[in-house]
C-alpha cells in the first residue's frame, strides 16, 4: 500500500473517559496503512521534548523504498547523480530503464556506483532494464563504527604522509586512491543512514541514538570526507613533486602532525566518552598549529628557497592547515552535542 504523502497532521480533541483517563482517537487512514485493527497494541513513547509518539507495536505491513530512472528523462551526464541520490535516499530498490538500451559508458557508470557505494548489487538486468538491490542492513553498522572507521583511514594516511616526508619510501602512498575511495564510501553509507534514522522512529532506536544526533554525526562524517580530500591532496602533491631538502623535522609542517594526531585523538575517543575538558584542549591545540602554519606561510615571501620549493610547501601547508581547521569544526560540533545532552526544558 502507497502512504499518502499528504494531509499527515491533524488536530483531535481529548476526550475525558471513566472521570480520570484521557483518550484521543486514532485516524482511520494511519490504522488501515500500518495493517491494524481493534485491540493490537501500539507503543506510546514520551519523547525528551514532551511529545509523545505513537508506533505500532506489531504489523503485518512490510514497505520498502523504491527508486525508478529514466536515462532518456535526466541524461547520461546526470546518472551517477541520481544514482547517488537514490542510495542517499535509503532507496532499497533502484530500476534503471532506457529505451535504447545501454551503453559502455552506461554500464561504466553503474560499476563506478558500485564501486562508491556499501551493500548494492544488481539482482536482475535485461536489455532495457537494470535492477539494483541494497543487501545492507542499515542498523548493521552503528554509526560510531564508520566513523571510527574513517578517523582510522585518514590517520594512518597522514601517518605515512609523514614518513615519506622525513626521508620515508614514498611507495607506502600507492593505496592513496583506494583509501580516498572507502572514505567517500563510508561518508555515503552514514548520509543514508542518517537519513532513514530522521525518517524511521524504529532504526532511531535501534541504532542508538536521536535524531538530532544524528544530523550532527552527519557533519562529523562531512568533516572526514574533507579531512580525507585533503590528505589524498598531499599524497598527489609528493607524488608529482620531489619534496625540498628545505624541508627540516623542525619545520612546523612537520611539528604540527603529531599536535593534529593527539588533539583527533581526544576527540574521537570524546564521541562516547563525554569529557568536554578533552575537546577544549584538543580545540586549542589545533588552533595553535594553525596559527603556526599561517605565520609560515607568510614567512615563505622572505624565504629564499627557491620558486618550486615553495610553492610545494606552500600547497602542503594549506592542506595541512585546513585538516586542523576541519578537526576544530569536528571539536565544535561536540561541544554542541554536549550542550544539547545536558540541556533540560522547563515548563514556562
Amino acid at each position: 500500500m502507497e502512504i499518502d504523502k499528504q494531509s499527515k497532521s491533524e488536530v483531535r480533541r481529548l476526550q475525558l473517559t471513566g472521570g480520570s483517563t484521557y483518550i484521543v482517537s486514532l485516524p482511520k487512514k494511519w490504522v488501515s496503512v500500518h495493517g491494524l485493527a481493534a485491540k493490537d497494541q501500539v507503543r506510546i513513547e514520551w519523547r525528551p521534548s514532551g511529545n509523545l509518539r505513537v508506533t505500532p507495536e506489531t504489523t503485518s505491513v512490510v514497505r520498502r523504498r523504491e527508486v525508478e530512472i529514466s536515462i532518456e528523462e535526466i541524461g547520461e551526464d546526470f546518472l551517477l547523480d541520481h544514482l547517488i541520490g537514490a542510495y542517499l535516499s535509503g532507496a532499497q530498490i533502484i530500476r534503471i530503464r532506457s529505451k535504447s538500451g545501454f551503453s559502455r559508458s552506461h554500464r561504466k557508470i553503474f560499476r563506478s556506483f558500485i564501486q562508491t557505494t556499501r551493500g548494492i548489487e544488481i539482482t536482475s538486468e535485461a536489455e532495457k532494464s537494470i535492477e539494483m538491490l541494497s543487501l545492507l542492513n542499515p542498523s548493521e553498522m552503528p554509526l560510531h563504527s564508520s566513523i571510527n572507521r574513517m578517523y582510522l583511514l585518514v590517520s594512518s594516511q597522514i601517518r605515512d604522509i609523514t614518513e615519506v616526508l622525513t626521508g620515508g619510501d614514498s611507495e607506502i602512498l600507492d593505496d592513496a586512491e583506494e583509501r580516498e575511495k572507502e572514505i567517500d564510501a563510508l561518508r555515503l553509507l552514514m548520509e543514508r543512514q542518517v537519513g532513514l534514522i530522521l525518517e524511521s522512529s524504529r532504526l532511531e532506536d535501534s541504532m542508538g541514538t536521536n535524531r538530532w544526533e544524528a544530523s550532527e554525526y552527519s557533519r562529523i562524517v562531512r568533516t572526514f570526507e574533507r579531512m580525507g580530500d585533503h590528505s589524498y591532496k598531499i599524497c598527489k602533491l609528493i607524488e608529482e613533486r620531489e619534496t625540498p631538502e628545505a624541508l627540516s623535522p623542525e619545520s612546523p609542517l612537520i611539528t604540527c602532525i603529531p599536535v593534529w594526531h593527539a588533539s583527533m585523538k581526544l576527540l574521537i575517543s570524546n564521541l562516547r566518552r563525554y569529557k568536554i575538558s578533552e575537546v577544549h584542549q584538543a580545540k586549542l591545540q589545533l588552533q595553535g598549529a594553525i596559527e603556526e602554519l599561517i605565520n609560515f606561510e607568510n614567512d615563505l615571501w622572505d624565504e629564499k628557497i627557491g620558486r618550486v620549493n615553495a610553492l610545494f610547501m606552500d600547497r602542503l601547508s594549506e592542506s595541512l592547515r585546513r585538516l586542523c581547521a576541519y578537526s576544530t569544526d569536528m571539536a565544535e560540533i561536540l561541544i554542541n552535542i554536549h550542550n544539547h545532552r545536558n540541556s533540560i526544558e522547563v515548563m514556562l
